[in-house]
């Protein structure tokens, strides 16, 4: 059985997911969670000079959405075919774009340029990205399931990681009716549920 080491920063941001991942999979693993402080001191030695990486039997991979989806096909969280990966990787770029557009406001340095790309943020690309994420949810079902298939994938999950953790961040509120009854759903499954209750508070 394999042995599995998650380092990261102590905060949830490119994290989260993977450790979602872990709880929702029922799999045990080391959540090795570096300060900042410390940081400088052992940038060097990690695969990419940056985080998260994932250490399985002492083969280390970085970057977090390879480490996302590694798990998820190591767990059965990717599909059970390849039409089912290509929709789930849909969902995946998807949010891709919606990262671009927090990033970009995020990061921007003109405090006046911010606050307009954080409105834009709010009232324009939030709300279409999570419009798009719920013609696709429809799209399987009806909309009553998941994003693939009759199970809980890795589409979910991340989608899952946005709506409930990364976009109330910015006081952004879903109101797309199906996408948020899904992560009600993944809230409430009892592996998910433990970990929310268990992690520990950081932003």
């Amino acid at each position: 059985m394999s042995t599995y080491k998650f380092t990261y920063f102590n905060v949830e941001a490119l994290g989260e997911t993977s450790r979602y991942i872990f709880a929702v999979a029922g799999q045990e693993y080391e959540d090795i969670r570096i300060e900042e402080a410390d940081w400088p001191k052992m940038k060097e030695g990690t695969p990419l000079g940056q985080l998260p990486y994932l250490d399985v039997d002492g083969e280390r991979i970085p970057q977090s959405m390879a480490i996302n989806r590694y798990l998820s096909r190591k767990f059965g969280l990717y599909g059970e075919n390849d039409i089912e990966k290509a929709r789930i990787d849909v969902v995946l770029e998807v949010l891709e774009e919606l990262g671009y557009h927090t990033v970009k406001a995020i990061y921007e340095k003109d405090e006046g340029v911010k606050q307009t790309l954080l409105k834009e943020l709010a009232e324009v690309q939030a709300p279409k990205y999570l419009g798009l994420l719920e013609k696709l949810l429809v799209a399987n079902q009806g909309g009553d399931g998941y994003f693939v298939g009759s199970k809980i994938s890795l589409a979910d999950i991340v989608v899952f990681n946005w709506v409930h953790d990364r976009l109330p961040y910015f006081k952004i509120i879903n109101k797309e009716p199906r996408l948020q009854a899904l992560v009600d759903k993944i809230k409430a499954l009892p592996r998910m549920n433990a970990w929310l209750k268990k992690r520990p508070k950081t932003r």
